[in-house]
C-alpha cells in the first residue's frame, strides 16, 4: 500500500467517525422526536414534519455556497463551522417552548449537516480515489447509516431518561468534541501531489484545473445534469419521507416505541452495509446500472410496507427497504463523476443537490399531510413506489463523460 492509498483509507475513516455523528445523529435520528414533540406541544404529524423538511430546505439552499467554497478552500474548514452550526442547533433546540424557535434550530441544522456532511465527504473521497472510489464512498458513507443506527438508539435511551430536551442536548455534545476535533487533524481536499500542481494564485478560483470535466454552467447543458437532478429529487422524496414516518408507522401498527426505534435501527445498520455493496457493484458495473437496481429494490420494499402488520412481512420490508435505503448517497456523487466529471464537482453536485432538498422537504410533509386527512399512510407508499419506477427510467438515461463532451462539443460548434 502506497503511503496516499494508507492516508486516503485513514482519511475515509475519519470521515465515517463524522458522519457517523453528524448526519447520523442529526438526520437520521427524527423519527424518534415525533411522538414526544407530539405529545408535549400537541404539533399535528404534518407540523413535526415541517420541522424535517425545513432541515432538508435550509441544506439544499446551501448547498450551491457549499459547493462553490469546497471548489476553492480545504474541505475541514467548511465542515468545522458546519458542525459549530449544527451543535448549536441541538442545543438551541434543548430550550424551546413553541414552534417558530424548534424551526429555527432545525433550519441552523440543516446549514450545520451541509455543511458539515455528505457534499464534503463525497468531494474529498472521489479526490482521494480513482480506483476502488465506490467501496471508498460507500465506507466513508456508511457512517451516515450507522451513525443513524446507534445514534437513535442513544437518543432514545436519552429521551426515556432525561426526556426530549436531554435526547437534544446527548445528540450535540459529540458533534462539537470528537467531531471538529477529527475534521481539523486528519481531513484534507486532495492527495498532496494534485495540490502542488495547482499554482497558489490559482487557489482562490481554479484548485481543480488539472481535473477532467465540465464547468457548471457546461454541465448545465448535458442531458445527464438534469437527470441527475432528477434522480436526486425522486431518491430523496422516497428516502426523507419513509425515514422519517416508518417508526410513527409501526407505532400506528400497535409495535411499542421502543420496538418500532430498535428496527429502524436495524433498517439503518442495513442502509450502511448496503452502501458498501452497492459501491462495490458500482466498481464493476456503473454507477448507472447500480443505481437502477437500487431504485427497483426500493419500490419493491415499499410495496412490502403495506403488510408489516404481520412480522413475516416486516422482516424481508426491513431487509431488501434497509438494504437500498442509503445506496443512492454513495451512487449519485459515482455518476455525477462518471457523467459531468471532477473539475468542478463540488459547484455540480452542489447544485444538483438542490433537487435532492426539493425531494426531501416536499416528502415528509405530504405524507404527513396525507396520514393527517387520509388517517393513513397508503396514498403515500403509492406515490413512493412511482417515484422509484420514474428513478429507473433517469437513471439510465445518463450517459458518460466522454459521451456527453462529444454531443457538447458539437452543440458548441453549431452556436458559434
Amino acid at each position: 500500500m502506497t503511503p496516499r492509498e494508507r492516508q486516503g483509507w485513514l482519511i475515509v475513516a475519519s470521515l465515517w467517525v463524522v458522519l457517523f455523528l453528524i448526519f447520523g445523529g442529526g438526520y437520521n435520528v427524527a423519527g424518534v422526536f415525533v411522538t414526544p414533540l407530539i405529545k408535549q406541544f400537541g404539533w399535528s404529524r404534518a407540523q413535526v414534519s415541517g420541522l424535517q423538511s425545513i432541515l432538508a430546505v435550509s441544506a439544499g439552499i446551501s448547498a450551491p455556497l457549499i459547493g462553490w467554497l469546497l471548489d476553492r478552500i480545504e474541505a475541514r474548514a467548511v465542515m468545522v463551522v458546519g458542525a459549530l452550526f449544527a451543535g448549536a442547533a441541538y442545543f438551541g433546540a434543548s430550550q424551546v417552548h413553541s414552534y417558530g424557535p424548534m424551526l429555527g434550530a432545525y433550519l441552523l441544522l440543516g446549514f450545520g449537516i451541509g455543511g458539515a456532511t455528505l457534499l464534503p465527504a463525497a468531494l474529498v473521497v472521489s479526490n482521494w480515489f480513482s480506483g476502488n472510489r465506490g467501496i471508498a464512498l460507500g465506507l466513508t458513507l456508511s457512517g451516515t447509516a450507522l451513525g443513524g443506527a446507534g445514534m437513535t438508539i442513544v437518543a432514545n435511551l436519552a429521551i426515556t431518561h432525561f426526556g426530549w430536551r436531554g435526547g437534544y442536548i446527548t445528540l450535540a455534545i459529540p458533534m462539537v468534541v470528537v467531531a471538529i476535533p477529527i475534521m481539523i487533524l486528519m481531513v484534507r481536499s486532495r492527495p498532496p501531489e494534485v495540490r502542488a500542481t495547482i499554482a497558489p494564485a490559482d487557489l482562490p478560483t481554479q484548485p481543480a484545473i488539472d481535473l477532467p470535466g465540465f464547468e457548471l454552467g457546461e454541465a448545465s447543458h448535458t442531458r445527464s445534469f438534469w437527470l441527475i437532478c432528477g434522480a436526486n429529487f425522486l431518491y430523496a422524496f422516497i428516502a426523507a419521507s419513509a425515514g422519517l414516518h416508518l417508526i410513527p408507522y409501526l407505532i400506528g401498527l400497535h409495535y411499542s416505541a421502543a420496538f418500532a426505534a430498535r428496527t429502524m435501527s436495524l433498517v439503518l445498520v442495513l442502509a450502511g452495509l448496503g452502501k458498501l455493496m452497492m459501491g462495490a457493484f458500482a466498481d464493476r458495473v456503473s454507477a448507472r446500472r447500480a443505481l437502477a437496481w437500487n431504485f427497483v429494490a426500493q419500490g419493491v420494499g415499499i410495496l412490502l410496507i403495506f403488510g408489516d402488520a404481520h412480522m413475516g412481512v416486516l422482516v424481508p420490508f426491513v431487509l431488501i427497504f434497509g438494504l437500498s435505503l442509503g445506496a443512492p448517497l454513495v451512487l449519485l456523487p459515482m455518476i455525477t463523476v462518471e457523467s459531468l466529471g471532477l473539475k468542478r464537482f463540488g459547484s455540480i453536485a452542489g447544485t444538483s443537490g438542490v433537487f435532492q432538498t426539493v425531494g426531501a422537504a416536499i416528502g415528509p410533509v405530504a405524507a404527513g399531510r396525507i396520514f393527517d386527512v387520509m388517517g393513513s399512510y397508503s396514498f403515500a407508499f403509492d406515490a413512493f413506489i412511482v417515484a422509484a419506477a420514474l428513478g429507473v427510467v433517469v437513471t439510465l438515461g445518463c450517459l458518460s463523460l466522454e459521451s456527453e463532451q462529444a454531443r457538447l462539443i458539437p452543440a458548441k460548434a453549431v452556436a458559434a
